[in-house]
Formats: structure tokens, sequence, C-alpha cells
């Protein structure tokens, strides 16, 4: 009697076959599963939201002064952290880890000065920024939203501060305070909604988020604290004298900075175009964007964690070859497990938000609009990951003028596809031009990833 056996795939038959005995493959099995109880939590905070507020005008301004702080505080993140992470590694690889503590001090105060300034600019400007981008808002809905603005800039400078000291922990393989610590922030959306009762309003999920962010940048404030000297002659010398490889950080961090602003905006752009179509629309966008984000939790987030210290490490050490390797058999395996996700979140979306999103004052209707979406966004999920992971080597190579290049032309690619399929397709045109920017991003991504490590290997 014959056996049937499944053929996987090469790069997913060595994962499983080194199991837990890789520090690569332990460690992303770990950022997985918490970051998977973290989005847990995250959808059990939205399933509370949807019942409680459904798609109103608080939830709708709220989604956008949310989004629109999320991706300020994770642009100005971007910039700093993504140059520090490579000029870290080297210099510890080079001359040992206190020199390399000192200079991840130095561009923890140089960041959240940064992020300070830019609070500051943000709250003055408020009122212009909210009226340009909700023109298709009511009077009384754009000055709840310049209300928001201001109530959850705090929010702002923990998060952003936050994703400063995860890449420091993260770029020690320190992996578990790192990946756990996000989920403080919907606890604390939960815990506000449960104790304000029937009068849910935007103020309350406000409370939530500030309460939540400031006990994640506090516990890692701590944990990075604890890895320092205690020696008051080190903290003297760092506080008074710049490390050499200071400057050069900075000047690496503008581009990968102004990329970032690049295309990070998609979110936001994706948000603003959304509110000049139908009431609701924001929040139905979002909806589908944190499903999409269930299977990007398992494997692009843990996978650009966990490989990224490696590929650090590796160019350090000019290893190119183990690096070309490394790369293609990430990608292999990644893609061999968000392929199938990807089918499953598209073929089921309605059956998934029923589940998930309705109940209380989210309806049928709602359930219909949201997965028409989702059935669109479900798609940019492979291209996503392929594009994280290319990208992360890029970055470890310090290649920043082409991901400035390829960020300010996804921008201009997203904005002008949104504005070709929107009118005809609603939200869910939106969701099908994000695809195709992913998968153009990710292409070219990975083409100049390969020539970059020929053209190390030439040299």
């Amino acid at each position: 009697m014959s056996t049937s056996r499944i053929a996987l795939p090469n790069p997913l038959r060595a994962f499983l076959a080194r199991g837990a005995r890789s520090g690569m493959v332990s460690g992303f099995l770990l950022v997985a599963i918490l970051t998977l109880v973290g989005k847990m939590v995250a959808f059990a905070k939205d399933a509370v939201v949807a019942a409680k507020m459904g798609t109103g005008d608080d939830l709708d301004a709220f989604m956008l002064v949310f989004g629109f702080f999320s991706f300020a505080a994770t642009v100005l993140a971007g910039g700093l952290p993504e140059s520090f992470v490579p000029a870290y590694a080297e210099l510890r690889e080079r001359r040992g880890l206190r020199r390399a503590d000192r200079l991840g001090v130095q561009c923890a105060v140089w960041h959240f000065a940064t992020l300070l300034v830019c609070g500051l600019l943000i709250l003055f400007a408020a009122p212009t920024l909210v009226s340009w981008a909700t023109h298709g808002f009511e009077p009384q809905k754009q000055a709840l939203a310049v209300g928001l603005v201001r109530s959850l800039m705090p929010f702002m400078l923990c998060f952003g501060l936050s994703y400063h000291l995860s890449a420091w922990l993260r770029v020690g393989k320190t992996f578990l305070l790192a990946t756990s610590t996000p989920m403080l922030v919907p606890l604390g959306i939960v815990t506000a909604l449960l104790l304000a009762g029937d009068k849910v309003h935007a103020g309350t999920l406000v409370a939530g988020t500030v309460w939540g962010s400031a006990a994640h940048m506090l516990l890692l404030f701590i944990a990075v604290l604890r890895r320092l000297p205690r020696s008051r002659r080190w903290w003297r010398v760092t506080l008074r004298h710049t490390e050499p490889g200071f400057g050069a950080i900075l000047r690496n961090g503008l581009p990968f900075l102004i990329g970032g602003v690049a295309f990070g905006s998609a979110s936001v752009v994706d948000q603003t175009m959304a509110a000049w179509l139908t009431a609701g629309s924001v929040a139905v966008l979002s909806y589908a964007d944190k499903l999409c984000a269930i299977v990007l939790a398992v494997t692009a987030g843990p996978a650009s964690d966990v490989l990224f210290p490696h590929f650090v490490e590796l160019v350090a050490k000019r290893d190119w070859v183990g690096l070309r390797k490394r790369l293609l058999a990430s990608a292999g395996i990644i893609m061999s497990l968000a392929l199938p996700m990807t089918l499953f979140l598209c073929l089921m979306a309605p059956w998934i938000v029923r589940v998930l999103f309705e109940r209380g004052a989210f309806g049928p209707q709602d359930t219909q609009r949201v997965a028409e979406v989702l059935r669109f966004a479900a798609f940019q999920i492979p291209f996503y990951i392929l594009g994280t992971v290319a990208a992360r080597v890029v970055v470890s190579l310090q290649a920043s003028r082409f991901m400035l290049v390829t960020s300010l032309c996804a921008l201009v690619l997203n904005a002008s596809l949104n504005g070709l399929f929107m009118y005809r397709l609603g939200a869910a045109g939106i969701a099908l031009s994000t695809v195709i920017v992913h998968f153009l991003s990710a292409t070219a991504a990975c083409v100049m990833c390969l020539v970059l490590i020929r053209r190390k290997e030439a040299e």
C-alpha cells in the first residue's frame, strides 16, 4: 500500500528539519508567537471597539489621527534607527560592546529630541493639517480631529522612542521584551473601554492609547538601562564626547528618513483619500488593513526583526556568500508560509469579518463593505513580505539613495493609482492600488539587493 506524501518546498523542509536548534529559527518562532499573541490582543481590542463604536464619526476621526501619529512616529523612528543598527553592529564587532552602547545612548537622546521638536511643530499646525486632510468631514468632526491631534501627542513621543529602544534590544538579539511589550497599547485601550462602560467616546480611546504607549516605552527603557554600565565616568564620557560614527549615522539617517516619509505616507495617503469617499470609508479600510496585518504579523514582522541583526553581522564580517544564501532561504520559507494564508484570507473574507467584528454597532452592511475591501487587500501580503526581507539587506548595506528613490516613486504611484481606482471601486480601489505598489517595490528591492551583493563580491 503506497503512502502519499506532501511535497514541501526545499526552504520550508530545511526550516522544519533544523527546528529550534538554530538560534535564528528559534528567534523567528519566538517573535512569531509573541507577535501573534499581540495581534490577538489587538483584535480583541478591535472587536470591543467595533461593538461599542461601529464605524461612527468618533471612530472615523480617531482612526485618521491615530494613523497619522503612528505614521509620523514610525517615519521619525525609521530614519535614525535604520542607520543606527548597522553602525552599532560594526562598532561592536571592531571596538567592543561598551563603545557600541555609548553610540546607542547618544542616538537615543538625539532621537527623542527630534520627536519632541516635530511634535511641537505638529501641535501648532494641527488646524491646518486637519482641515486639509479631512475636507470630506463635517465641521464638528473636523474640530474633534483637531482635539485628538493635541491629545495624542504623548503617544507619538512614547511610540517613537519605543521603536528606537526596540531596535537596540533586537540588534543584541533580545527579542522577548521588544516583541511582547507592544501589546500594552491595545490592552490599555481595552481597559479604558471596559472602565468607561456605556459612556464611550473618542477621549476613551485616547486615554487607553496614551497610557498603554507610556507603559510600553517605560518597560523598554528600563530593559536598556539595565544593560548599560553604572560607572559615572562612562556616563560622563558618553554625554560629553560624541562617538566618531555618530555623524555618519545622522548623514545616512536623513535619506532613510525622507524615504520613510515617502514610503510610510502610503497609509496616510490611503486614509486621507478614503475620507473623500462615503462616510465610514476610513474605518472600513482600517478594519481590512488590520486583518491583513495578522498574516504580516507572523511572517514579515518576525522575519524583519530576527533577520536584520543576522544581516548586519554578515555585512560587518564581509560574508557576501552567506548573506545571499540567508536572504534566498529566508525569502523561500516566508513565501511558502504566506501564500496559503493569503488565499485563505481572500476566500473566507466575509466569514472572517463576520466572526471577528459583526456585533453591536457593527452590522451586516459593515461586514459586506469590509469583506469587499479585504478581498483586494489580501494580495499585498506576499509582495509586502518579499519586499520587507529584501529591504533589510539593502538597509544593512546602507544603500540609502536607492531606498529614497524607491520610496518617492512608490508614494507618487500610490496616490496616482488611488485616484484612478477609488471612484470606480471605492475603498477597494485604494486596496488594489496598494497591492500594485507593493508588487513593484518588492521586485525593485530584490533586484537591487542581488546587484549590491554581486558588486561587493567583485570588490
